[in-house]
């Protein structure tokens, strides 16, 4: 006989309830009270008067989190660290809130819309109510209302037809009967006992079915998963507490899920987009108190902390899955989740056979991810569909979401099975076969071989389709990861990111094939679509085989180095275009060097510079990126003399004015025409300056109302010239009538007079990076082609805006990344593979991360989290040389 009054029962119940104790839960409050505003879900905001609240259309999650006031996470987390006035006026706040919604809703419950009386919904309910009730200041009329309500609530739950089943659904809500009996509802309380017991036998009933016998939970997705398995020690606390048997199932069941939770997870510490999988932040402190024994942390933190897993392969054949990683601990590490499962309808994707892949920090075959749970929305219809993964489509449908029963009886043949032959470290080999086709029987092999990196992994895969009931269309589908771009082959294709080819993927049939490319369509049907989180999408590239074919054989080949192909439309950086041949200025051949791209971005550069050495650390990284670039060189000699004579304080330096204006004149005019024509291609150009070239790219670009980027600016005459004042004027002018120019400087410190005078000629609108003006010339100089990459990438909307460079007199890689105020960032640094240094979360938009090691190229591992991005933010710079 199990007591549930017993003070340490209560102790371990108080983990069942929301509570947000995260640093930013006192800041929201505090808003909540300001504003009258409450947080739904992640980041939506929601006012909270005259009803407005509880109005959410045909959005069910914002239902969800309003009529569950989810919000109340935040709430009780931050009650007992207010002060008591603000303390007061939040239990007012909520009781106010609380009454408003039980005079709308809770006489009128046959008439309530439905995410009033949801049954998830109610459960997450109770369990704010008994949050407030344990952790808030209150009243003992506000003590009296709430407990009252709580009791109603609970009425409610024990319902037998509001039960909402042996599922997720059902077992919140007797995590919610378990809180109220043993933390609010007093001894002797018959509904209090009646609640305990009924939730013990029920949540009996859930966990001994809600895991397959090999530790996965059986809702097919991830983050459920782990949201299920949460409750495992937990409820094993409670029981034993209590004096219940009950405790030892819980304690069972742990070391399986833990293994699924680990194993699942891919090198870029987030579970994979797959079916309603949440991407979100997993080394939270609930997670790491579920699975304690150090692997969960490890995966969880990219290998920052805790303890390396000691397999790379783990396969789970009796629930569907296969996992396999070439490395632990490397974020560029490549990693492949093979699903073929039906362990329950709940949260099921037709994503049978779907194949994730992701190497070098790159989403390579990926899928659409979920989109919400609003099923008139035609997108959250595509997201479940065979459509949204890498699966098949026959006849121009794919299968429905779930099977009725009677298809799944124990007397039949699985409707899905996973056959695993290997599964060793390096190799994994492995057969889904799915009979959910009418008249078909689809098998599909995985086989994929490790090699010593991460880009040696080769996946071979075979799909055999077997058909009783003649031919028909088959379209198998893969979807690119965000960002690709796809050059089609007859029998295959090539993926590149930006220049670079990532992926070959090479396909042979028993029949003959056509090979398409969609991304981002609507009509006839939706196809080509990411969801980075609910209710967002970016359109996506996915490669569509069609063969018309009775039985089938076709072998695909997933290729991410030693490729075999030439690339058909690769980017080189020795391919010169003759776009400004025989270009003079002031009877002078202008120097040129360009480097074709495929974006629909260009920088032209005008530098001082003459070798051709500095040409090439100028745009090292710019010939590597998929943009072109046009390179003016010799800027200096172009409008009048060198640098040095341009700054002759003499009458000498004089005569060369109306020779350099003019110089200075026509080359903004061919730069002006360049971009004019590149617009007229849809082609947006940036200009970026180096020294001396800083007047006639202003010009140009203000003229044009182009983006400038100008590395140690220097104007074309000296403070003292008599004809100085001239220039001056004309730029300011030309700023006064472009007031939304987007200028940027970049100046070191032995140019810190040049920046003081541009600055006071271009006004106070010009970004500015005041720690760059540490650095030596040559460590800016060195990481310029970077930062162009970024802007170019910026402007796309490809990236988040970034500069990073080495500063070698403090030993140290800058980073800048203005719109990370409010988040935080994490920098792993990497010598070729191998990572060599790493700075663990720390707050702001800039950043020293201390390196003394080798010299040479590095690349920063930047990873970004906080309020205002949906998921982490995670991105590699080009290469950045410590000397």
């Amino acid at each position: 006989m199990s007591d549930r009054t017993i003070n340490s029962v209560a102790d371990s119940a108080r983990r069942l309830l929301p509570i947000n104790h995260d640093s930013g839960a006192q800041k929201r409050v505090r808003t909540s009270m300001r504003d009258h505003t409450v947080r739904l879900g992640a980041s939506a905001l929601s006012p909270i008067d005259a009803g407005a609240l509880w109005e959410y259309g045909t959005d069910r999650s914002r239902g969800r989190h309003a009529h569950g006031f989810t919000f109340l996470a935040d709430w009780i987390g931050a009650a007992p660290s207010l002060d008591t006035e603000e303390a007061t006026e939040l239990s007012t706040l909520f009781h106010r809130l609380l009454s408003e919604w039980d005079e709308r809703f809770d006489l009128h419950r046959e008439s309530a819309p439905e995410m009033a009386f949801h049954d998830e919904t109610t459960a997450q309910r109770l369990l704010g109510v008994v949050g407030v009730l344990d952790r808030f200041a209150l009243t003992e009329e506000q003590q009296d209302y709430f407990r009252d309500f709580a009791q109603r609530t609970a009425a409610i739950l024990v319902e037998p037809d509001f039960y909402g089943g042996v599922n997720n659904h059902g077992m919140f809500q007797d995590l919610a009967l378990i809180a109220w009996s043993s933390i609010v509802s007093p001894t002797g309380n018959e509904l209090g006992d009646d609640a305990w017991d009924l939730a013990a036998r029920r949540l009996h009933t859930y966990f001994s079915a809600c895991f397959t016998a090999e530790g996965v939970h059986v809702e097919n997705t991830p983050t459920y998963h782990v949201m299920v398995a949460r409750y495992l020690p937990i409820l094993a606390d409670v029981f034993a507490e209590a004096g219940s048997p009950e405790a030892e199932l819980y304690r069972k069941l742990l070391p399986g899920a833990a293994d699924y939770a680990v194993h699942c997870i891919t090198p870029e510490a987030l579970y994979p987009p797959v079916s309603d999988t949440h991407r979100r932040r997993l080394d939270s402190s609930a997670n790491l108190e579920t699975f304690t024994d150090g692997e969960f942390e490890y995966a969880a933190t990219g290998g920052a902390r805790g303890t390396q897993p000691t397999v790379r392969t783990r396969v789970f054949p009796n629930s569907g899955y296969a996992l396999t990683r070439s490395a632990w601990g490397d974020p560029d590490a490549t990693f492949v989740h093979f699903a073929c499962a039906y362990n329950a309808d709940y949260h099921k994707h037709s994503d049978e056979q779907s194949i994730y892949l992701r190497s070098g920090g790159r989403d390579l075959l990926c899928e659409a991810g979920p989109y919400g749970y609003n099923w008139r929305d035609p997108f959250t219809t595509y997201a479940y569909s065979s459509a949204a993964h890498n699966s098949l489509v026959v006849g121009g449908k794919g299968l429905p979401r779930t099977e009725p029963e009677n298809k799944r009886s124990a007397d039949s043949l699985p409707l899905n099975e996973l056959d695993v032959r290997l599964a060793r470290d390096d190799l994994l080999d492995a057969t889904g076969t799915t009979r959910r086709y009418k008249g078909r029987v689809w098998k599909r092999s995985l086989r994929v071989a490790h090699g010593r990196s991460a880009s040696d992994s080769l996946l071979t895969i075979t799909d055999t389709v077997g058909s009783t009931v003649g031919p028909e269309n088959l379209t198998f589908i893969w979807h690119i990861g965000c960002g690709l771009r796809i050059a089609l082959r007859s029998n295959g294709a090539e993926v590149f990111d930006r220049a670079e080819k990532v992926m070959e993927i090479e396909f042979h049939a028993t029949a003959p094939m056509t090979l398409r490319v969609v991304e981002g369509a609507e009509e006839p049907s939706i196809q080509g679509w990411k969801f980075p989180d609910f209710g967002q999408r970016v359109a996506s590239p996915v490669i569509l085989v069609d063969i018309r074919a009775e039985d089938l054989t076709l072998t695909t080949e997933v290729r991410l180095s030693d490729f075999a192909w030439d690339s058909v439309d690769a980017v080189t950086g020795d391919d010169h275009s003759d776009s400004f041949e025989d270009l003079t200025v002031n009877g002078q051949t202008v120097t040129t060097w360009s480097s074709p791209g495929s974006s629909d971005r260009s920088v032209l550069i005008l530098s001082e510079y003459s070798s051709e050495a500095e040409r090439e650390r100028l745009v090292a990284a710019l010939a590597k990126s998929n943009h072109t670039v046009e390179y003016f060189a010799d800027i200096a000699a172009l409008i009048g003399g060198t640098a040095e004579v341009a700054h002759k304080d003499s009458t000498a330096a004089s005569d060369f004015v109306p020779a350099r204006e003019a110089a200075i004149d026509q080359i903004a005019q061919v730069v002006v025409e360049y971009i004019h024509s590149q617009a007229s291609s849809g082609i947006q150009v940036t200009v970026a300056t180096v020294g001396l070239g800083f007047g006639p790219g202003v010009i140009a670009a203000l003229e044009s109302g182009t983006p400038l980027i100008s590395l140690n600016p220097v104007l074309p005459t000296s403070e003292t010239d008599p004809v100085a004042a001239r220039f001056d004027d004309r730029f300011t002018q030309l700023i006064a009538e472009h007031p939304t120019a987007d200028i940027e400087i970049l100046s070191s410190g032995d140019s810190a007079g040049e920046l003081k005078r541009s600055l006071r000629v271009l006004g106070s609108r010009t970004r500015t990076y005041p720690r760059l003006q540490k650095l030596l010339r040559a460590d800016l100089e060195d990481g310029f082609s970077g930062v162009l990459v970024n802007a170019l990438d910026v402007r796309g909307g490809d990236a988040l805006k970034f500069l990073a460079l080495y500063d070698r007199l403090a030993r140290e890689f800058v980073l800048e990344i203005p719109d990370a105020a409010g988040a935080e960032v994490s920098v792993r640094v990497f010598r070729g593979r191998e990572q060599v240094h790493a700075m663990p979360y720390a707050p702001g938009p800039s950043h020293h991360v201390a390196y003394v090691g080798e010299v040479g190229p590095h690349r920063l591992r930047v990873h970004i989290r906080g309020p205002q991005f949906s998921e982490p933010i995670v991105f590699t710079t080009t290469p950045l040389r410590v000397r």
